[in-house]
């Protein structure tokens, strides 16, 4: 799925500019807030935007793919979005973790209230490829014989930041899926 790769691809996107743009706008607009930090935000808060919405694209496109039985295309999708986003999310949680410690300690908690506006930023990104999860197991569960299906506890693992990755390689060492 394309739309798959470039979600991906808009994830890894928003990762380098969630850690360009405060570092950018930190340096050059240090004595305050000039046209260029302005624009920088803009440009970073655009950007967010337009990854969540390449999301929902990739959402609707593993509804379309799975509708039209295009299997190989939502099991290609589903892996490279579990597993081609782990290092995605390590390092977002990394940096995140560090960056919202620092400021948070700096801004002496006043910061505090920010904090859930990344979090629920990227939890949207796990919903969205938890879809096409959800889509590929709709798939097992449909084709597969009654006792060999895998447990609908997956679906709700899909949408979980750290289950999901645990149900995808479940799934994929239980059906020797490669």
């Amino acid at each position: 799925m394309k739309s798959a790769k470039l979600f991906l691809i808009g994830m890894y996107v928003h990762l380098f500019l969630s850690i360009i743009i405060p570092i950018s706008i930190l340096y050059f607009c240090f004595d305050g807030w000039d046209i260029l930090g302005i624009g920088l935000l803009l440009f970073y808060l655009f950007m967010i935007v337009v990854v969540q919405i390449m999301g929902c694209v990739c959402f609707v496109m593993a509804i379309d793919a799975y509708r039209k039985n295009e299997w190989d295309k939502l099991f290609s999708g589903w892996k490279m979005l579990k597993l081609g986003s782990i290092p995605f999310y390590v390092i977002n949680f990394l940096y995140s973790f560090i960056a919202w410690f620092i400021l948070v300690g700096a801004s002496r908690g006043i910061l505090i209230l920010l904090v859930p506006i990344p979090i629920i930023i990227t939890c949207l990104m796990i919903v969205q490829s938890g879809g096409v999860g959800i889509f590929y197991i709709m798939y097992l569960r449909k084709h597969l014989e009654y006792n060999k299906r895998p447990s609908n506890i997956h679906y709700i693992m899909q949408v979980l930041s750290v289950f999901d990755i645990i149900s995808t390689i479940i799934i994929l060492k239980k059906y020797n899926i490669k």
